[in-house]
């Protein structure tokens, strides 16, 4: 790729400027200030973006508001000739590119298109500059070769910085045997913070035993509690069986019942046909016996005999409907019968008053978890406040005895200064006596001041003392700390417990205590709302039989002038009107003597007719059980009534069975409850036992702690193992990375550093102007003439960085991604030097566009002597 021409709408001081570009070799000539760097910044803007604004970088945002950005053209081997233009106003500053053929793309096709040139890689590779070199210039001898062949292997010397950068990341971290790194300090905090551990440990060697028991008896806390639960479900699926016993009993007696029916659907409603028929021959047969008897022309008395003829058909129909009547009665009475088992242990509830019951248990134990955790930190804490007032009053108890045994404590008589008034006396008498004599009166006066110094050695103790008081006072901050506590828990449990009752309370549910009552009572109400939704549909179903009943009744009404039914039940009523029809049949015999022809032959028929009728069914009836038609509706009711059984006891296989697993009878069920009951009662106690030992063993251990500095401690162990991990993460990836960038040097080496410092040779000769130069690598050292770098001249270390450079380019040539842009990079140069780098410059454009920024003249002539091409920066458009 090679850039064709640059035009500038605003960039810096550049305004609407255009510069043509050959595809070879250039110089670009302006004095300081005429812009050269601004055209380089365009060309790198334009490429990859605007720059930054950045407090000490150069701004290049036109002052008088022109359009920031511009267009560069350039040719490619792919895409042939393309536009890019770019603008800060425009689209956020994101590229436009316009290829040959018109067509358009954006960003992510002028990335495309320079894969894989980054500006990166323009800036460190395709660039020369001379802030490059200084870089290198100050590098000790090792670190001048890493760099040299770091730029041989890659262009650039990044990788050379890359490696330099981790090696010092993590021998910062890290060193065998350093003592300023933070991980070996690091190390040395953890080990020692381990070493006062296990020292304090030591100390307190029965702390891990307290400790193991207290665990231990955790674990009987947690499997009595388990227990405790599991006897919990037992009661409360006993109390289950307790509420729903009658049920069960039903169950059972239902399921102990033969509730087989006789006869297919199909037969019963043959059987409902045959029967139908056979009463409207029955009827036929009273009106033809009604139409003889009127036919015989006999006078009748009796006012009640003829109120009998004028109405024996509305009797008959009457009388036919009594065994219809009798079944609603027994349905009623079942009925009723239900409805009153299910009346007992509903805690006040009726219809309007309904509770409004916990969907189940699981619910009511999440409800109740906050209340149990508060009360099971008042007991606890209960506990421990128990535990501190007993230490404390044995502290007290302790301190007031060793006070009544030791009143001096507070009572010590003042001492007399007999020993030194002894002292004095006997060094005024040594001044006066000979010397042996002198001697023993200074040596008893010695001896007499240091027993007047000396304090009266008492059998009391005040350190002891202040000891046994400190330790009472102790108490007492522990004592208040946890009363202050037990009364804040205890308000905040009291708190709970009220909106326990409230919830309770707008439940309709009574108020209980354990939740195991709750869990009850709430059962309870479970089932009152499902007996409430049978008994809906009973009182329905009785309603509606009460109306027939009544409805009933009111047929009667037209017999009150004729027979005596006031205050009698419909079953009376059914009693005295059979009694009565019985009677007038009884008249009509006796009066009815002859019989008229021809009515007496349509009854024969009648009979006929049904005798046929009869014998057609006869198999029907016998293979049903029936011998007389007249058994047919008694049947018929039978069978209904093993229907509603059978599908009574479905309902209650479904709900009712399940809490039934094994067969068990209602005493039984009452002693297991008594006897889970009791167990409870132990097992609280155990359980209370328990949690108070525990209490005891903890209450010790943080005692022992009382210090903190073991909690401490273990604190900053764990912080520091944290600190250790991370500090070893950190190394580990630095190292690793350095180590695999030292891997890929070696492995490059290997393949590309021949055939690169053969070609860097070519370019050194060509820059020094001498045939016999030549660079080498052995052994990781780059030599020219056998000779280490770092001993050449500043100008002569340039050529070796120069030559290298362009050595790396030069085995890139056959995919030349980017033009070659240099910016003064000769200041070491003498004449001769810029010289041989001109013809260096000249003969490497024939692979590459190079572009040549510069402000010396001596380099302008160079260029023209060789015949490239040069032109100056005035400002004005090329």
């Amino acid at each position: 790729m090679w850039i064709k021409k640059a035009e500038i709408t605003g960039f810096g001081k550049w305004r609407q400027q255009t510069f043509l570009f050959e595809p070879k070799n250039q110089l670009v000539y302006g004095l300081n200030e005429a812009g050269k760097s601004t055209l380089y910044q365009f060309i790198q803007a334009i490429l990859f973006g605007f720059p930054n604004k950045r407090k000490k970088g150069q701004d290049y945002t036109p002052e008088d508001g022109s359009g920031y950005g511009g267009r560069l053209t350039l040719m490619t081997e792919k895409y042939g000739q393309i536009t890019v233009e770019r603008y800060k106003s425009k689209n956020k500053g994101k590229a436009a590119v316009l290829l040959a053929d018109g067509q358009q793309g954006d960003e992510a096709l002028l990335e495309t298109i320079l894969y894989p040139l980054n500006q990166e890689l323009f800036q460190q590779v395709f660039t020369f500059q001379q802030e490059q070199l200084q870089q290198l210039e100050y590098l000790q001898e090792d670190a001048m070769h890493d760099a040299l062949v770091s730029l041989g292997l890659s262009g650039s010397n990044q990788l050379f910085e890359k490696k330099n950068t981790l090696q010092k990341k993590y021998e910062t971290i890290y060193k065998p045997r350093g003592r300023k790194q933070t991980l070996n300090q690091a190390l040395q905090s953890l080990q020692t913070l381990q070493q006062k551990i296990q020292q304090k440990e030591a100390q307190e060697a029965d702390f891990q035993s307290l400790v193991r028991q207290a665990d231990e008896l955790q674990k009987q806390v947690s499997k009595q509690e388990a227990a405790n639960h599991e006897a919990q479900q037992q009661q409360l699926q006993l109390e289950q069986q307790r509420l729903n016993w009658n049920n069960y009993a039903e169950y059972q007696t239902l399921k102990d019942a033969d509730l087989s029916q006789q006869g297919s659907p199909e037969e019963l409603a043959q059987l409902q046909e045959f029967y139908q028929e056979y009463q409207q021959l029955n009827k036929e047969l009273e009106k033809l016996q009604q139409a003889l008897q009127r036919h015989s022309g006999m006078d009748q008395h009796s006012a009640k005999y003829y109120f009998y003829l004028e109405n024996e058909e509305k009797i008959q129909q009457l009388l036919e409907q009594k065994v219809a009547v009798l079944r609603l009665l027994d349905e009623e009475q079942r009925l009723t019968v239900q409805l009153a088992q299910q009346q007992a242990d509903n805690f006040g509830w009726s219809a309007t008053q309904a509770p409004q019951p916990f969907p189940d248990n699981a619910t009511v134990t999440k409800f109740l978890t906050p209340l149990q955790q508060l009360q099971k930190q008042a007991e606890e804490q209960q506990i421990r406040l128990q535990l501190v007032q007993e230490q404390r009053d044995q502290a007290e108890k302790a301190l007031n005895q060793y006070e009544k045994q030791h009143p001096e404590l507070f009572n010590q008589p003042k001492r007399k200064p007999w020993w030194f008034v002894a002292a004095v006396i006997a060094l005024v008498l040594a001044f006066f006596l000979p010397v042996p004599w002198r001697y023993g009166l200074v040596v008893l006066a010695a001896i007499s001041a240091v027993l007047g110094l000396m304090k009266k050695n008492t059998t009391a103790s005040k350190e002891t003392w202040q000891e046994k008081l400190g330790q009472l006072d102790l108490y007492e901050g522990q004592l208040a700390e946890l009363q202050t506590n037990f009364a804040r828990l205890d308000k905040r449990r009291l708190q709970a417990r009220q909106q326990v009752q409230q919830e309770l309370q707008r439940r309709k549910l009574p108020l209980r205590e354990t939740e195991l009552d709750i869990q009850q009572v709430n059962q309870a109400a479970l089932q009152f709302l499902t007996q409430q939704e049978e008994q809906s549909s009973w009182r329905t179903k009785q309603q509606e039989i009460h109306q027939q009943l009544l409805k009933q009744e009111q047929e009667f009404t037209f017999l009150q002038e004729w027979l005596p039914l006031q205050e009698k039940t419909i079953t009376d009523k059914f009693t005295a009107l059979e009694q009565y029809a019985k009677e007038m049949e009884q008249i009509r015999f006796a009066q009815t003597y002859q019989e008229n022809t021809m009515l007496q032959q349509r009854m024969n028929e009648a009979k006929k007719q049904q005798q046929i009728l009869l014998s057609v069914n006869q198999h029907l009836l016998q293979q049903l059980g029936l011998h007389y038609p007249s058994e047919v509706p008694a049947f018929l009711q039978r069978q209904q009534e093993t229907a509603q059984k059978q599908q009574r006891l479905k309902d209650l296989e479904k709900t009712v069975a399940p809490l039934f697993p094994n067969s068990i009878d209602f005493d039984t069920i009452q002693d297991q409850l008594r006897i889970l009951k009791e167990k409870q009662q132990t097992s609280q106690e155990a359980l209370r036992q328990l949690q108070e030992q525990e209490q005891r063993l903890r209450l010790q251990i943080d005692q022992m702690q009382a210090d903190g500095t073991l909690d401490a401690w273990y604190q900053q162990v764990s912080q520091q193992k944290a600190v250790v991990t991370q500090l070893l993460k950190e190394y580990a990836a630095a190292k690793l990375e350095s180590q695999l960038l030292q891997d890929i040097a070696t492995e490059l080496s290997e393949q590309q550093l021949p055939e690169l410092m053969k070609q860097a040779s070519r370019y050194f000769q060509l820059l020094t102007d001498y045939d016999q130069a030549r660079l080498d690598f052995a052994e990781g050292t780059v030599t020219v003439n056998q000779r280490p770098v770092y001993s050449l001249s500043t100008g002569t270390k340039d050529q070796v960085i120069m030559a290298i450079r362009f050595a790396y380019l030069a085995l890139q040539k056959k995919h030349p991604w980017c033009p070659i842009i240099i910016d003064d990079g000769w200041l070491h140069y003498d004449h001769q030097r810029k010289r041989q780098l001109a013809k260096l410059f000249a003969e490497f454009s024939k692979d590459y566009q190079i572009i040549c920024l510069s402000s010396d003249q001596e380099m302008v002539s160079y260029y023209q002597e060789l015949h490239q091409p040069v032109w100056e920066l005035k400002g004005d458009s090329r």
